[in-house]
């Protein structure tokens, strides 16, 4: 029997309180009147009650989750997890990114701000995420059922993560061309052939020696002689990707159909790898994450040997401490670091989800940063060591070889690797290894949509035995659709564009909802708590501090740094394409600066690039005030705001007011029920205290007519 069982409506309809009073008020206020030792023993009980009653309904709810998820799918070790959110965060930017930002924001001093960073923002970011979905084992949009305003951050994060599957996964599928190409004799980069689409300013490897470097003019200049082309970049714009045949994205020109076929079978491999969720996903992963290391090292290996490798490492590693003093190297490093680690998609929430609630994630968060920092160390050294044996195999410095993303790793990499004994080779570890870092780090984004789907879908569908390959295979096809659209020969303009905006600002703007929804709405008390019934360490005050102040301060550093960025969209050719120019005047919106060819994109494409990530975004307000509206006017504002769905978890500041007038409301419901069919374990609780369910009726109403008038001063 409940307490509320034993007050009829008639007195509870008479009984009010202060309902500023809390239980220590009250017994401060009876101390010093006239109140009796039996009377301030009855109210003690009603708090006591009703403290064990939210207590019962928490258990309760808990049990019912655990029920709930009993048949959720988990890893098959933890090693499978670690193993997933490692090669997640370990991706291409490895080793196309890190490498150029290091090396032109101070070298070896730029490590300073990008462990600091790493410390006091990455790690927390990444930390809260997995703690997040261990705990309540929801994808990234119905996880947001505990604090509900919130819940477009996890729309945002889903559109993000989907998207970025259109033209991520387009990198693997130039890797697998290049891969398939490799298999040959005589590499086909490292010659020329006007009958496949080189044009007359190709020059051969050959004649390398012959050309005299003093007519560059900086930066990649070692991919813009003057009045020629390396084989290896014409490969890759000319013969590859096809740029001449599009004038633009107004013109995109035909489909590779090479690069589709490509494209399709990297998809099927993912589509395989995921089919039947983190069973199968968690095996794949023994190669994807393992092999790359392996690979590196035996790159490095080889690198070491040649000469003037370890030239190009001392350029890498040598550390410029007057970087330190501009704010641009320190928001580099917080993007670098950041985007490293994989928050803000999702992903590691979705991988969480599939945890044992009591798994030590905190171990695997502090490993897995220390291990990304250190690969990303590890690939610098290996790609400066090719470097610098490019730069002295063309008797020019290692800053004019230097480059970054797909030019750095398409066609400098390739020239370097051409040059060698046993090239081929070479060439199939290198791509091989940039086929490993795309595939798990695809699988990371797609399984963050895929869960989070999921999720949202009644149980009886999604724990339907084909629900889970029917659904993947929808994600994984609608974003190979899309993805087309980068295998044309103007698909790289596409692929700059979605790069540029999707996993940019708008990534780092949904980060910062979703850590300040956690840390000030959810409550950091309430998150502590979580993270003690997983059994993890208690966050001391440098975690609280970091998800409160450090970690919001350090995204909006980061996004007020990438909107107002200087630097013009446009993509600057490797190769000279004389069909896009007459006259060595501008067509369109391809010019001609210096020895440097430029696409420049229309102003067109630039709102839309800030419409595809304002799409994604706009989910937070519109959620935000689709709650507010809906939900504003039945409940309390606190409640709107608050810790959690109102159903799991109730308000745990309640005073005695606040317990009566919940009796109040469903004692007229109680009463009509025969108390001979209520069944007091159900009704109570198995851990409910005896005590209560002993108390006298007629005792306590006895009382409560006592102490009513004196409640009511």
């Amino acid at each position: 029997m409940m307490l509320q069982d034993s007050i009829s409506p008639m007195h509870m309809s008479n009984f009010r309180i202060n309902k500023d009073d809390t239980a220590e008020q009250h017994e401060e206020k009876w101390a010093a009147g006239d109140w009796s030792e039996k009377e301030k023993t009855t109210v003690r009980k009603l708090h006591t009650s009703e403290s064990q009653s939210e207590q019962n309904n928490s258990n309760n709810n808990d049990n019912n989750s655990d029920d709930e998820d009993q048949n959720r799918e988990e890893w098959n070790n933890q090693f499978d997890f670690f193993l997933s959110i490692l090669g997640y965060a370990v991706d291409l930017a490895n080793v196309w990114r890190f490498p150029y930002v290091c090396f032109t924001n101070g070298g070896g001093a730029f490590l300073i701000p990008y462990f600091i960073v790493m410390v006091c923002s990455a790690t927390p970011m990444f930390y809260l995420e997995l703690i997040l979905g261990q705990k309540h084992r929801r994808g990234a949009i119905s996880l947001w059922d505990i604090c509900p305003i919130f819940r477009g951050v996890g729309i945002a994060q889903v559109i993000i993560s989907y998207v970025v599957a259109f033209y991520y996964n387009t990198i693997s599928a130039w890797s697998l061309y290049f891969l398939l190409a490799s298999i040959t004799d005589i590499l086909p980069w490292t010659y020329c052939d006007q009958r496949r689409g080189n044009s007359p300013n190709c020059v051969n490897f050959s004649y390398l020696h012959n050309l005299s470097m003093s007519d560059t003019s900086g930066g990649n200049d070692i991919l813009h002689l003057q009045n020629y082309s390396l084989a290896s970049t014409e490969y890759f714009e000319r013969v590859v990707l096809k740029l001449q045949q599009s004038k633009g994205l107004e013109d995109l020109g035909p489909m590779r159909w090479q690069l589709a076929g490509c494209t399709v079978f990297v998809f099927c491999i993912l589509y395989a790898s995921m089919r039947n969720g983190v069973k199968t996903s968690g095996k794949v992963v023994y190669v994807t994450a393992i092999l790359p290391y392996f690979l590196l090292a035996i790159l490095l290996f080889n690198g070491l040997t040649l000469d003037g490798s370890y030239e190009g490492i001392w350029y890498f590693i040598r550390p410029r401490f007057d970087k330190l003093s501009e704010m641009t190297v320190w928001a580099n490093a917080a993007i670098q670091i950041f985007f490293s680690t994989g928050a803000g998609f999702g992903a590691h929430i979705a991988y969480a989800t599939y945890n044992r609630r009591k798994y030590n994630c905190y171990r695997d968060c502090l490993i897995t940063s220390l291990v990304n920092a250190l690969t990303s160390m590890f690939a610098g050294v290996t790609v400066f060591a090719y470097l610098g044996y490019l730069a002295h195999l063309t008797h020019t410095s290692v800053q004019t070889v230097t480059g970054e993303g797909p030019g750095l790793v398409f066609q400098v990499y390739p020239f370097a690797i051409g040059t060698l004994p046993l090239a081929s080779l070479w060439a199939t570890i290198f791509f091989l290894l940039l086929i490993m870092l795309g595939l798990d780090s695809g699988m990371g984004g797609l399984e963050s949509v895929v869960t989070a789907v999921t999720d949202i879908i009644p149980k009886k569908i999604s724990r339907r035995k084909h629900f889970r390959p029917l659904i993947t295979l929808a994600v994984l096809g609608s974003a190979c659709s899309v993805a087309f659209v980068n295998v044309t020969s103007g698909g790289m303009y596409v692929f700059h564009l979605m790069d540029r905006y999707m996993a940019g600002t708008a990534l780092l703007i949904g980060s910062l909802f979703q850590v300040i929804a956690i840390a000030w709405f959810y409550g950091m008390n309430q998150l502590c708590q979580d993270i003690k019934s997983m059994d993890l360490p208690t966050p001391n005050i440098y975690w609280r501090f970091c998800w409160k102040i450090l970690t919001p301060i350090t995204l909006i550093v980061m996004i007020v740094s990438s909107v107002i960025d200087p630097t013009p969209l446009q993509y600057n050719y490797g190769a000279k394409h004389p069909e896009l120019l007459v006259n060595n005047t501008e067509v369109v919106n391809i010019s001609l600066h210096g020895t440097s060819q430029f696409y420049n994109y229309p102003q067109w494409s630039i709102y839309l690039g800030w419409c595809m990530s304002g799409v994604s975004i706009s989910m937070i307000p519109l959620v935000f005030f689709i709650v507010l509206i809906k939900d504003g006017c039945n409940l309390e504002l606190a409640k709107v705001f608050s810790i959690g769905p109102l159903d799991v978890w109730p308000f745990k500041e309640r005073n005695l007011c606040d317990t009566i007038n919940d009796h109040q409301r469903s004692a007229e419901s109680i009463c009509r029920i025969n108390s001979s069919q209520l069944d007091a374990e159900k009704a109570i609780g198995r851990n409910h205290t005896e005590a209560v369910v002993q108390l006298n009726k007629q005792s306590i109403l006895h009382e409560l007519q006592i102490i009513q008038p004196k409640f009511s001063v």
